[in-house]
């Protein structure tokens, strides 16, 4: 029930944000000074003044927020079309909202007094004293700021400008998918196909229901709109990826990207959080952690995500002496290694990394320096474990990663499989069985086979999200808002695919925040969890 209270309350808002022509307001703010609109935009997004000091602001029971927890886009969201923080409900604070009249038995309170619309004055006095343009409270959640007169203008400009324009009902919305130039061809295409297929079924439409209602109007034209796919391959090194990517955006703007696959993706991240794109949950091995970033999300952290769970498992053990094997070319490795060693040095142990050169085998002498008591931590791909066959195992307690790994059928020869504890950021084989089940079938539906269960699962993850944000955000879907609906619905999603469960909330960019340590049974060589499912 509260579920479905939550969802009509934000239609309601939604739909009175929707009746007062946010367009003429977006219009008003585009004549505003430039300077104005840019401070107006660090006070909402960041709490942040002109000469750069931390905006201050007091709320009930003298309690102070400066700086970015005085931000207003902390309840109001980016958007500015606010939403739910528990039981209670923050409003909207568009253009659109604030400077039209609000007619009785309309707006968020319990009975709808309606207000006149707010003016400059109106406005000041609200920031500031906690008083809307009717004379009434504002709720105590509402923190009364400390704001000069151009402070007050600033915001007015940028709140006018609120929320995006939104994306046109009709025609063709279009999409893009990103490969990395050093992931395999067979890998890129699972990926591909899993996407095509989710959006053809998309613009097939609704499929028609026996005994059931039909769609409401407004519905059945937003299940309408056709998408369609771009697949951008990405060439050379990373320093020319974000330009690679503006160019291929100039050519044809996209409204977000969706899945994706690579190692590493920081030149991706940057394109979507300097462009305003939404950057949906690609495969990657080492995503990138920004705590400031907010359109890219991502699935799980990957490696490191493992890198937390070793650091974990070998901190009670003060005098383990750490070694890292990776490759020096592999940027995911590297990203993981780094994450591993910060972790130990916080816990006073040190780490040394063995780094193989590009194109070098790994050979008996990679290892030589390894000693018995080490603690080996390998962030190695398959061709490297496989090549183990020809080292014997030196130290007694090694670790392998599962994502530079590939797939759960880690080549390792037997030799090794007693001392190793494999780090998984995934849900166990057999218990997401039922689940990779079902896109098993759905592949086969739509003429496509499981090959590639890792990238498979987290493009139909990554489709299925967007396809249910894009519903939910209906006549207000801007970049923004979409990120926002992706980070509220996450939770709901039963399309989980190698996740136990999945979640976002404000500020959360990493849906999967657990994972195992797991051993190769002697018998079956299946995984076996070694303790429960953590957090590191």
């Amino acid at each position: 029930m509260r579920r479905s209270w939550r969802a009509a309350f934000g239609a309601l808002l939604l739909s009175l944000v929707g009746s007062w022509g946010a367009a003429a307001f977006a219009a008003d703010a585009a004549s505003a000074p430039g300077d104005l609109l840019a401070l107006g935009r660090a006070l909402y997004l960041e709490g942040r003044r002109a000469d750069g000091s931390p905006l201050v602001a007091g709320r009930a029971g003298g309690l102070l927020l400066t700086g970015a927890e005085a931000a207003c886009a902390n309840c109001h969201r980016r958007s500015g079309l606010g939403g739910a923080e528990g039981r209670s409900y923050i409003p909207p604070v568009t253009g659109a909202a604030l400077f039209t009249a609000m007619p009785a038995g309309k707006g968020p309170s319990a009975l709808g007094d309606g207000r006149p619309a707010y003016a400059e004055a109106s406005l000041a006095h609200a920031l500031r004293e906690g008083v809307d343009a009717s004379g009434r409270k504002l709720d105590f959640l509402m923190p009364r700021y400390r704001l000069d007169d151009r402070e007050v203008k600033a915001l007015q400009a940028w709140l006018r400008a609120l929320p995006q324009a939104p994306v046109a009902e009709a025609g063709v919305l279009h999409f893009a998918t990103v490969i990395a130039p050093e992931v395999p061809p067979e890998r890129g295409e699972a990926m591909v196909g899993v996407l095509q297929a989710c959006f053809e079924e998309h613009n097939a439409g609704p499929q028609p229901e026996r005994g059931r209602r039909k769609l409401a109007a407004d519905m059945r034209q937003r299940e309408g709109r056709k998408w369609q796919l771009h697949v951008w391959q990405l060439q050379g090194p990373q320093d020319g990826w974000e330009r690679q990517l503006s160019q291929r955006a100039g050519e044809q703007p996209v409204f977000a990207l969706v899945g994706g696959i690579g190692r590493h993706w920081q030149p991706v991240h940057g394109f979507c959080e300097r462009s305003g794109v939404p950057c949906l949950f690609p495969h990657v091995d080492a995503p990138v952690t920004d705590p400031a970033g907010f359109y890219p999300l991502y699935l799980g952290k990957g490696a490191l995500l493992e890198a937390g769970l070793v650091a974990r498992d070998i901190a009670p053990r003060a005098e383990a002496r750490v070694t890292q094997v990776l490759r020096e070319d592999d940027a995911a490795a590297e990203a993981a290694a780094e994450a591993l060693r910060r972790a130990l040095a916080e816990q006073g142990i040190a780490t040394r990394e063995l780094r193989i050169p590009a194109q070098a085998p790994l050979t008996p002498g990679t290892l030589a320096a390894v000693q018995p008591d080490d603690t080996l931590m390998l962030w190695l791909r398959p061709a490297d474990l496989q090549r183990l066959a020809a080292v014997a195992p030196v130290a007694a307690q090694v670790y392998v990663s599962a994502t530079l790994a590939q797939n759960d059928k880690l080549p390792l020869p037997e030799a090794w499989k007693a001392r190793i504890l494999v780090a998984y950021p995934f849900e166990l084989p057999q218990r997401r069985a039922v689940r990779i089940g079902q896109l098993r079938q759905w592949l086969q539906a739509n003429g496509l086979a499981l090959s590639d269960e890792r990238v498979q699962a987290d493009a139909y993850v990554a489709c299925k999200a967007l396809r249910t944000a894009m519903m939910e955000a209906e006549d207000h879907l801007g970049p923004d808002y979409l990120v926002e609906r992706l980070e509220v619905n996450m939770e709901r999603s039963t399309a989980t695919g190698m996740y136990p469960r999945l979640a976002l909330g404000n500020g959360q960019r990493f849906a999967s925040k657990t994972g195992y340590l797991v051993r190769i049974d002697d018998r079956s060589g299946g995984l076996v969890p070694v303790g429960e499912r953590t957090t590191p």
